[in-house]
């Protein structure tokens, strides 16, 4: 089954949150937590079959440059390498992450940026709307829903539930 195009809500879901933050993003980014989060509400079946998302990534943002696979020098080293013979074993590429992963990872990093004692006050109340936004969807999706805790456990969350 082919993916199908991203959604403008998953969009703004799977999108990671950088500094200095951009205030449509973390609005459309906190909309689309709440937004979610309510499309979860009290159905074990919604919060089953969103735990199966996987997004694609790469066609997430198709402006996005994809890396590049040549070689790699610094002109000042004296010139590009020699070919290569032997060609190098390719590295397996990751496992694609769920949603519930991403959005974990999400509001690890935004506790990171938060907590960076050179950020200014007006952007420390903007990493805390996205991070509510984060907290309010995991709450929702988490609730009376044991398949789920345990994926969010597994994914690393135990630094986010410690912080």
């Amino acid at each position: 089954m082919q993916p199908g195009p991203i959604t403008p809500l998953l969009f703004a879901l799977i999108t990671p949150p950088s500094s200095p933050l951009n205030i449509a993003s973390v609005t459309s980014t906190h909309l689309a937590s709440l937004l979610f989060a309510t499309l979860l509400r009290n159905s074990s079946r919604a919060k089953s079959i969103a735990r199966t998302i996987v997004p694609s990534l790469s066609s997430s943002n198709p402006s996005q440059p994809q890396a590049d696979t040549g070689n790699f020098f610094v002109p000042a080293d004296g010139g590009p390498p020699p070919a290569a013979s032997v060609p190098e074993p390719e590295d397996e590429p990751d496992e694609p992450q769920t949603l519930l992963q991403l959005l974990s990872e999400h509001l690890s990093l935004a506790f990171l940026a938060r907590g960076r004692p050179d950020t200014p006050d007006p952007e420390v109340r903007e990493w805390d709307r996205l991070i509510v936004g984060y907290l309010c969807l995991l709450a929702q999706w988490l609730w009376e829903e044991p398949g789920t805790v345990r994926e969010f456990l597994e994914a690393g969350a135990l630094s986010v539930v410690s912080l």
